[in-house]
Order: structure tokens, then C-alpha cells, then sequence
């Protein structure tokens, strides 16, 4: 009996589990069609409208929406020419390709050439490029004339200074000496004519180069007296009476104004 009666209870129990585990997957099932049916309403709705269209008209089932992109319009192309005859009644490709046209023209580069549209970017680069460099090549070499120039000048302006020096005197009066060598010997082989022009010219240069004032000086005295003398035998020669005008002081030889005298007040009346 004892036997029985666990056998019936093990039934019992075991068919309690089947019908929990049973009301279990129902209430699953149940919860998960209630959590279909409560979602969206607008994705639930257009499901619904996209299956009816589906069924009805035959379209394409998109789940979610697809949005297609515009259309590039197609370029007129030029009409052949036809009879009025042959035009179309709803269509004037002739106006379209007009209209087409002008609107082109109002583009400003609409008579630009693909060639020159393409390669003035690039000759213009080059052309900056090129005028840049130009540029620095000019004010480099401008600069090294400048420069050259400045320290030829200054050269030129020491040596000068060196060479009228009264410190110098002896260097001074070896090269007047060698000036007048030199035009001796670059004088010679053209006879006494030739050989004293060009002594005198070594003279001068060096002299005028180491003794300005007095090379002048020389220069003026021995000039007037060499035309005294040819003036005076050429009137004696031909009996001529020509006169020569006297010689003029320079400004350094005129002597010093006087000094300024004060003026004497007139006597009260």
C-alpha cells in the first residue's frame, strides 16, 4: 500500500511540473506577440500598408524607406532641321537647344578653352615663379655693384688721401719722379718732340696726383709764359702787333677783404 501511495504522489508531482512548465512557454509566447503588437505604431503601420500595397499592386517590399537620387537633366543636343511637318506638337527641341545656348553664354567661361583652362594655372605658377627669381638675380647683382662701387670709391678716395699726406712727402715726390720716368721712356723712339710731350704728361699726372695746388700752379705759369713767348716771335716774325692779356689772380691768390670798419654815428644836432 505504502508502495502505491508514493507511486501516486511522484505522478502528482510530476504532472504539476509539466502543466507549470507548459503555462510557462504560453506566457512567453503570449508576452512576446504583446510586446510585437505594443511597438511602434508607425513602424507596426507601415509594415501593415506596405503588405497591403504588396498584396494588391505587386510592388516592391521595402522595410525600411529608400530615397532615390535626383537625375542629372540631359543636355540638349542639336535638332536636326525639319519641316514644319515634321515638329513635334507637346516638345520644341529648337527653343530647348536656343535656351540651352544662352545659358551657356552667360556662364563667364563659357568661351574659355579646356587647353587654356587647364595649363594657366600652371604657366602662371611658373611665370612667378620665374619673374621671383629674376627679381632677386637683379637685386643681387645691383648689390654687388653698389657695393663694388662704394669700395672702388673708397679705395680711390684713400689712396688719395694717402698720397697728398704730408707725412708721405718722400713716397710723394718718388712718384712724381716715377711719373716723369715713365712718360720719358714710353716718349721715346718719336724724337725730342715726342720724348718731351710725353715727360711732361708723366709729370703732370703724378704731380697732379701727389701735389694738386702745386702742379696747378705750375701748370697755369709755365702755360702763360709759353704763350708770351710764342705770341711775342710770332710778331717779330710776321710784324704783327698782338697783345696777350694779362694773367688773373685765382681766388686763392687775391688777398683777404678787410675787415668790416664800425659805422660812425653822426653827430647830434
Amino acid at each position: 500500500m505504502k508502495s502505491r501511495l508514493t507511486g501516486n504522489r511522484i505522478e502528482k508531482k510530476q504532472d504539476r511540473k509539466i502543466t507549470s512548465d507548459e503555462i510557462d512557454t504560453i506566457n512567453e509566447s503570449n508576452n512576446s506577440f504583446k510586446y510585437v503588437l505594443s511597438g511602434d505604431l508607425y513602424i507596426v503601420g507601415r509594415l501593415w500598408i506596405e503588405a497591403l500595397k504588396t498584396a494588391l499592386i505587386g510592388m516592391n517590399f521595402h522595410l525600411i524607406p529608400v530615397v532615390e537620387a535626383a537625375k542629372v537633366p540631359e543636355t540638349p543636343q542639336k535638332p536636326p532641321s525639319m519641316k514644319y511637318t515634321d515638329l513635334p506638337l507637346y516638345k520644341s527641341p529648337h527653343y530647348e537647344y536656343k535656351d540651352h545656348l544662352e545659358a551657356n553664354q552667360k556662364c563667364p567661361d563659357a568661351n574659355v578653352k579646356l587647353l587654356h583652362r587647364s595649363l594657366l594655372p600652371y604657366v602662371k605658377c611658373y611665370r612667378h615663379i620665374i619673374a621671383r627669381n629674376i627679381c632677386e638675380a637683379k637685386c643681387f647683382v645691383e648689390g654687388k655693384y653698389f657695393n663694388t662701387c662704394n669700395v672702388i670709391r673708397n679705395a680711390k678716395k684713400d689712396f688719395k688721401q694717402s698720397m697728398r699726406d704730408p707725412k708721405n712727402l718722400p713716397i710723394r715726390q718718388v712718384t712724381v719722379a716715377f711719373g716723369g720716368t715713365a712718360g720719358y721712356i714710353l716718349g721715346g723712339g718719336g724724337g725730342i718732340p715726342r720724348r718731351i710731350f710725353f715727360t711732361s704728361l708723366g709729370f703732370i699726372s703724378a704731380g697732379a696726383l701727389c701735389f694738386p695746388q702745386e702742379t696747378d700752379d705750375i701748370f697755369r705759369n709755365v702755360t702763360y709764359t709759353f704763350g708770351k713767348v710764342f705770341i711775342a716771335v710770332y710778331n717779330k716774325w710776321c710784324g704783327k702787333e698782338f697783345l696777350m692779356r694779362g694773367k688773373l689772380a685765382c681766388k686763392d691768390e687775391l688777398p683777404p677783404p678787410p675787415p668790416t670798419r664800425k659805422p660812425i654815428p653822426c653827430p647830434p644836432k
